[in-house]
């Protein structure tokens, strides 16, 4: 059997047969240079979030950069644009990859080289496309029940109770004194205390005023920027807030929403059901 020499096989001979096999898969691997490597990253907004905010800052410019081009990019084209050295980015590309925010593909080879490795975002670039995409959800949803629902006050109201249930169930209801549940009814202060609190930590921006059991919402994480939330996305949030109430003070108080109270907020105030305060 005659053997033919192999370009590129370090100057071994090779059957033809195996010649053949080798350079037909070659030639299959250049076919896919093009292809990115499915990143083996978040898969939920959470693991998203997270993985978003444990990116150093060169980290995180990088992937914004990575974010602006429309086609895939290496790492040398990335240093010219950015003034780095090409070292500098490839060591932030590879905890990029690591964390699944960017796929790898090979670029077809020109000449004799060696492909070169090329990357493209995955993932937002600003955890803020997260906020704005639910934000545009719920204001999507607040538009369908305005155009279908009988009642879209009340289904919106249960959207927000629904929520809380959820959000509950996970975590578990807001904390009373050394961390165990507010199993009692108490104080105005000591529930308006717990949902100042839980509010704040889903992005209401929430403050106590002096009086107990007021507070005021300086931010809301379903309003998109520049303009003014739907009536029913406020509705959503009162169904929330009461739900959360009942659950805590098992029925004992209640909250009046009061949306745009003043040009920067909204207002919630606490109150005793009548039943708690014939008994108080």
């Amino acid at each position: 059997m005659s053997a033919v020499p192999v370009p590129g096989a370090e100057g071994r001979i090779l059957g033809a047969d195996a010649s053949h096999d080798r350079i037909t898969a070659d030639m299959s691997s250049l076919a896919t240079h093009d292809q990115p490597d499915a990143p083996d990253g978040p898969t939920t907004p959470q693991a998203l979030m997270r993985a978003l905010e444990a990116l150093s800052p060169a980290q995180h410019t990088l992937l914004r950069e990575v974010a602006r081009y429309t086609e895939p990019v290496t790492v040398t084209e990335l240093a010219v644009g950015m003034g780095l050295h090409p070292n500098s980015v490839r060591e932030s590309m590879s905890s990029l990859l690591d964390a699944g925010l960017v796929a790898r593909g090979r670029r077809p080879a020109v000449g004799r080289g060696r492909p070169s490795w090329t990357y493209r975002s995955v993932a937002p670039a600003q955890p803020s496309a997260l906020a704005r995409e639910f934000a545009d959800v719920c204001a999507a949803v607040a538009d369908h029940l305005a155009d279908t629902v009988p009642d879209p006050e009340a289904a919106a109201r249960d959207i927000g109770s629904r929520w809380a249930r959820r959000m509950i169930d996970v975590a578990g209801p807001p904390a009373g004194k050394n961390g165990q549940p507010l199993d009692e009814p108490q104080r105005l202060d000591v529930h308006g205390g717990r949902l100042r609190l839980l509010l704040s930590s889903l992005g209401y921006g929430a403050l106590a005023e002096e009086t107990p059991g007021r507070l005021t919402l300086h931010q809301c994480p379903l309003r998109i920027e520049g303009q003014v939330p739907s009536p029913l996305v406020c509705q959503m949030h009162r169904g929330l807030i009461d739900e959360v109430l009942q659950r805590v003070s098992h029925g004992n108080v209640e909250a009046e929403l009061t949306p745009f109270a003043g040009p920067d907020h909204c207002a919630v105030a606490l109150h005793l059901t009548k039943r708690d305060a014939a008994t108080a």
